[in-house]
């Protein structure tokens, strides 16, 4: 049941531009609705983001799983745990482009021998959501096209290698494909999965 109220209301939003184009507002729809979406955007996400830098942190949490700097001969994780202005902008490099924190993902089992927990190394979701974030991160940039008279030239290179596997038409991107199949990955654990599906709520 919870899967039927998003799966319609994506239905709609599918619908009411199909129906309005037939209606003969296809300046609404080509021109104004694109504006309005990413100024909606821009401004939601801005104030997100401001709304969490004010949230009060009552206490301290931390975020590093490393060693941290201590006494001489114990081995300090410069990267994990930094100390240093450089290590923190390697380590958060690292989280913030190649999902580092996700990598190290694992899955608790039970053994095939004996009532014992396993932990198995599990990077299939980490591989997904890179593949996902850095696919729609393509495809954003691609429909920028949209948003200009004369398409500036990394835009039309950007265009250009992704859909450079061309045969025909229509024009098929890689982002395209890869997109789908992340999305269908992330979307069949949501609902195969039990721990998953009971944490999962209709946005996500």
């Amino acid at each position: 049941m919870r899967l039927l109220a998003p799966i319609a209301a994506v239905a709609i939003l599918i619908i009411i531009p199909i129906v309005g184009v037939s209606a003969g507002l296809e300046p609404f729809f080509g021109i104004v609705v694109p504006y309005v979406a990413v100024l909606v955007f821009v401004v939601g996400f801005s104030l997100k983001v401001l709304g969490w830098s004010r949230v009060p942190v009552p206490f301290r949490i931390p975020t590093t799983c490393g060693q941290q700097k201590s006494l001489p001969w114990i081995k300090h994780s410069k990267i994990e745990n930094p100390t240093t202005t450089g290590g923190l902008l390697i380590r958060m490099f690292l989280e913030v482009f190649l999902f580092r924190s996700l990598f190290r993902n694992t899955r608790v089992d039970y053994a095939t021998e004996g009532p014992r927990i396993s932990y198995t190394s599990n990077q299939v979701l980490w591989l997904a959501g890179l593949a996902f974030h850095y696919s729609f991160l393509v495809i954003a940039l691609r429909h920028l096209r949209f948003f200009f008279a004369q398409v500036p030239l990394p835009i039309q290179m950007l265009e250009g290698l992704d859909g450079f596997l061309q045969i025909g038409a229509p024009l098929m991107y890689i982002t395209d494909l890869v997109i789908i199949g992340a999305v269908s990955y992330l979307f069949i654990r949501r609902v195969v999965f039990p721990q998953v599906k009971y944490i999962s709520l209709a946005a996500d």
